[in-house]
């Protein structure tokens, strides 16, 4: 199981994504970030977004999938 919360990645917001695959829950929370944090994306640069993308992905990719450092 992967999971990744919106205040991992720095946002004020209690949604959680998750799933077994990386790429869904990656998928699910992009998608999220999209529609409920426009404004704040709307703000980052493209080497933001980056790093963003990024981050995500290294928080998901670690063994136990909960994000935790």
């Amino acid at each position: 199981m992967k999971i990744i919360k919106c205040s991992d990645l720095g946002f004020k917001c209690n949604f959680m994504a998750a799933g077994n695959e990386l790429e869904e829950v990656e998928n699910a929370m992009l998608d999220h970030i999209e529609k409920e944090h426009k404004k704040e994306l709307q703000n980052m640069s493209e080497d933001d977004i980056h790093h963003l993308k990024h981050r995500i992905s290294t928080l998901l990719g670690r063994s136990c999938g909960c994000g935790a450092l």
